[in-house]
């Protein structure tokens, strides 16, 4: 089930089609990717029947009178029921028709898929109930008019599927693609797969990453102008605002470097140069104004960040470069938790000693491409075969004091990345040593050390 994370290749492709401008960019950058990947596409139209008839249905009261007999309005219901079924399902069918040309003339697989019923509501129900690798979607359809950033039924299609998404806004597919990266398991996969379009249609890739401490400052300064001298002698607000310049900033830059120094090693590893840009500023900003100054055919994102909780559908940063950046976007991710549970329950798992061998080093041969295995110390208890999930290791009661020391703002960052390294490391048990290891190694010497003698609360 790791398969998507290690070759994020795409081989059964939905494609919304609507006859409009961007449906049509959307059949020609299908064509593309099946050429490329070896895909089959779905391109599928939805027509919506009963919404004509209920609208029928609503005008009756202002007919002629002639037309106010119940036997004369049935007639005409049946007679107008007929004409638009037919009538949709023949403008429907000719809309497959063009997508279906497209694709024979391309020699490409493929397959017309016709629906009735509400548009967003039975593109989901299809996309949920079958296979798809990736689905395509224009940004906007036949009903946008020129205010509209992304139109109502792509939105609510991103939000209610998991499976990637490439909402198309350009039929460009060349020159520059930009991945967005945070760190977070989404944006890694988003990683996996703008390496793989880079490579594949010979584009330039250039990771962007952006770490913000200007919010920190801006509380700080709210904070301060509310605070009484005794309450400000209390919170320690010197000394926490010399904190946050000293160390926070220097530890967010840091931090955020490593993950791009990450795609440089991934890039590396499959044969593709990347450039990797480090900003600092509000995320979606200073992304969506490099995108305009740099112009990329395609703009990769996670669907969520590190901020992610469950059930959040899609992230802020992304939901603001879906609607505002001008090209094309991907978005990634969004199964990576049904995708990293194997098939097999290890655990439980009856076969030869052999056949479990192979088994554990081909998922922990997975798990390390993808920067999720552990390696447990000789000293500590192992299992026979590896761990079905990431487990987080358990904090001392020393350890956890002494994070609580660190500025709540951040505390959530600095302690995840703890946890991440103690993972890493293979230790089941977060001590203070390995919290000071953990820091000096996120920070790049001791400053980030919080000791008694700052007493910092």
């Amino acid at each position: 089930m790791l398969e998507s994370l290690r070759s994020p290749m795409y081989k059964k492709i939905f494609i919304a089609i609507d006859n409009s401008r961007h449906s049509d960019f959307c059949i020609d950058l299908g064509i593309d990717l099946s050429h490329k990947f070896g895909a089959s596409l779905v391109g599928c139209h939805v027509y919506d029947a009963l919404l004509h008839q209920r609208r029928f249905r609503d005008m009756e009261k202002g007919l002629p009178p002639q037309y106010q007999d119940e036997s004369v309005l049935q007639r005409q219901r049946d007679l107008h029921s007929t004409l638009i079924n037919q009538g949709l399902k023949l403008i429907s069918e000719s809309y497959l028709d063009v997508f279906k040309k497209k694709c024979r003339e391309a020699t490409v697989a493929h397959e017309g898929l016709l629906l009735e019923g509400k548009n967003y509501y039975e593109i989901i129900k299809e996309v949920h109930g079958n296979r798809y690798d990736l689905v395509i979607l224009g940004a906007l359809g036949l009903a946008a008019v020129n205010e509209n950033v992304i139109g109502s039924v792509c939105e609510r299609v991103v939000r209610r599927i998991k499976t990637d998404v490439l909402v198309v806004k350009d039929r460009c597919l060349a020159g520059k693609v930009v991945i967005a990266v945070d760190g977070s398991m989404p944006s890694i996969a988003g990683v996996k797969s703008a390496i793989n379009f880079a490579k594949s249609f010979n584009l330039k890739l250039v990771a962007v990453s952006v770490f913000d401490p200007h919010y920190h400052r801006v509380a700080f300064e709210s904070i301060a102008n509310v605070l009484s001298k005794e309450a400000g002698q209390v919170f320690r607000f010197k000394e926490q605002e010399t904190l946050h310049e000293e160390i926070i900033d220097k530890g967010l830059a840091k931090i955020y470097q490593n993950h791009l120094d990450r795609v440089n090693r991934m890039a590396g590893d499959a044969g593709v140069e990347v450039d990797t840009v480090l900003m600092d500023g509000k995320p979606y900003d200073k992304i969506l104004s490099y995108i305009k100054k740099e112009s990329p055919s395609t703009l990769i994102l996670g669907r969520t960040g590190v901020h992610n909780t469950n059930g959040l559908d899609i992230g802020s940063t992304t939901e603001n470069l879906l609607r505002l950046a001008p090209c094309n976007i991907l978005l990634t991710g969004g199964s990576l938790e049904a995708k990293l549970d194997m098939p097999v329950d290890f655990a439980k798992f009856q076969g030869t000693a052999n056949e479990k061998e192979t088994m554990a080093n081909s998922r922990e041969s997975l798990l390390k491409e993808n920067g999720l295995s552990r390696t447990v110390k000789s000293d500590q208890k192992s299992c026979d075969m590896p761990c079905m999930v990431k487990q987080v290791p358990v904090w001392t009661q020393e350890a956890q004091s002494q994070t609580e020391r660190i500025p709540s703002f951040v505390r959530g960052v600095v302690k995840r990345k703890i946890e991440e390294y103690a993972q890493e490391k293979g230790y089941q048990e977060i001590t203070m040593q390995i919290v000071n290891e953990a820091k000096a190694l996120f920070m790049g010497d001791d400053s980030l050390h919080i000791s008694d003698k700052r007493n910092i609360t």
